[in-house]
């Protein structure tokens, strides 16, 4: 399987960036990347303001974005209900490895333990790339 690492530009309106955000292809096709593309234009411009604003503001907090979950080391960002966005901090960067959307009620601990497993792979990945780049 070929894993690839994207780096979002951030623009320059934000200020100047203090993380790098990318996110994760595999086998040249991002499926969060496409998810994130079909959705509406103001939940899109959400989602940028977000990840923008993390990248440029040190510790930024907002009601939208969780840093760790629970028992586990990754964190999510939340435009909508139903909808979430899944990250890692790895060194100065946030990588955005997974996306779903859930009909209803709250992500439940068996979903949490899949999307941990990626975000394993995603890490050792990573650090591999970051040290070759």
């Amino acid at each position: 399987m070929r894993i690839e690492f994207n780096r979002l530009p951030i623009s320059e309106e934000y200020g100047q960036s203090l993380f790098d955000i990318y996110y994760v292809t595999e086998e040249g096709r991002s499926e969060m990347m496409e998810l994130f593309i079909s959705l509406p234009q103001n939940v899109k411009d959400l989602v940028k303001d977000l990840i923008s604003r993390m990248a440029t503001v040190k510790n930024f907090k907002s009601p939208k974005i969780k840093y760790n979950l629970k028992s586990y080391n990754f964190g999510e960002i939340r435009p909508l209900p139903h909808r979430f966005f899944f990250f890692q901090k790895c060194g100065s960067n946030y990588v955005f490895f997974d996306y779903i959307l859930k009909k209803k009620d709250s992500v439940d601990d068996k979903i949490y333990k899949k999307i941990d497993e990626k975000k394993h792979l995603y890490e050792e990945e990573f650090e591999k790339y970051k040290s070759t780049s």
